[in-house]
């Protein structure tokens, strides 16, 4: 309810600007109206929804939203029932490898062959992967080397959390931790992994759990290979300075030239805009720092874990159908394609 409540007093605020700027505020009244209805009938999570759908789009009309993608779509995987949570799409568009939602100690990635944009076939479990731990942020680059985060040995004594492998005939073989990209303290964890579609650079956080789920804590950092190992870059903190400490930031998607970078946010409890909000930066070119994030106004709700699919024209994503539904993995189109 304090959420909500924040959220309410930030729409009202805007709202009220907009009026003593004698702006038109006609579009927006009736979801205003609307948030006080379903508040009252107890409908709490359909209105802090609605609210996030509100302040993206005061948010966009301010400029600092883009609206380059649209044409929300549910994605469909034939023969898969259950949650799809954290999606990604092979570099050559083949297959989706996503993962369920499985409570906080089990969590499993699965493996999807493409259809069309919007459709994918199950193919089961992935092969070499899961274990009775939580398993996922599934990633790849374009010559089938497979990373992928993983709580099976976490612990004091050990604190991986990235795993690589290789991905072939369908399961990914040859696993092994790189706990060189840890930072070294219990309590902080690599909660997201990316990798480059050069396999040369892998993108993941630094994020702290030592307080309880959710974390309070993260910043984007990356690595570059060395071998077989990833040694973290001592300019990640210029190259992300306009994306950490903007919020909780995790779940970081690359463009194939890294030039383009999207991402989740998750707000400050009380802090006013969508408590969760999917960012879009971009850079001149891959050794430069990020620019000021945007939030991608298509997408609301209870929605995480953006990723890019055929070169950039497409961005999945999932989110939860409605207060009580399950986690669905959806798709956008960017706008002219």
């Amino acid at each position: 309810p304090r959420d909500i409540q924040a959220k309410a007093r930030a729409a009202v605020a805007h709202l009220e600007q907009w009026r003593a700027e004698g702006r038109d505020v006609s579009a927006i009244l009736p979801r205003m109206r609307r948030v006080k209805t379903l508040g009252d009938a107890g409908r709490l999570a359909e209105a802090d929804a609605l609210l996030d759908e509100i302040l993206a789009w005061f948010a966009n009309e301010d400029g600092t939203a883009t609206g380059l993608f649209g044409d929300d779509r549910v994605v469909r995987i034939v023969g898969y029932e259950g949650d799809a949570m954290e999606p990604f799409v092979s570099r050559d568009g083949r297959y989706l490898f996503f993962n369920s939602a499985g409570g906080p100690r089990s969590k499993d990635i699965f493996l999807a062959e493409r259809i069309d944009d919007a459709s994918f076939r199950f193919l089961g479990p992935l092969e070499g992967v899961n274990s009775d731990a939580v398993d996922g942020v599934p990633t790849m680059d374009r010559d089938g080397r497979f990373y992928f985060v993983s709580t099976r040995a976490y612990g004091p004594e050990s604190l991986a959390t990235v795993y690589g492998g290789r991905f072939t005939g369908g399961r990914v073989v040859d696993i092994r931790p790189h706990p060189e990209l840890a930072q070294g303290e219990f309590g902080w964890l690599n909660m997201d992994v990316e990798i480059s579609a050069d396999g040369n650079t892998l993108y993941a956080t630094q994020t702290w759990f030592g307080d309880g789920a959710p974390p309070t804590r993260s910043r984007f950092f990356h690595a570059r290979r060395e071998g077989d190992r990833f040694i973290p870059q001592a300019d990640s903190k210029a190259i992300f300075g306009a994306l950490n400490g903007t919020g909780i930031v995790y779940a970081a998607a690359l463009s194939a030239d890294e030039t383009e970078i999207f991402f989740t946010r998750l707000a400050p409890a009380g802090k006013p805009g969508p408590r969760l909000a999917t960012m879009r930066a971009v850079r001149p070119d891959r050794t430069a720092p990020f620019g000021p994030p945007e939030i991608v106004a298509a997408i609301t709700g209870i929605a995480e874990a953006p990723t890019l699919g055929e070169g950039g024209r497409l961005l999945y994503y999932h989110k939860k159908k409605g207060p009580d539904g399950p986690f669905e993995i959806h798709v956008l189109s960017r706008r002219g394609d």
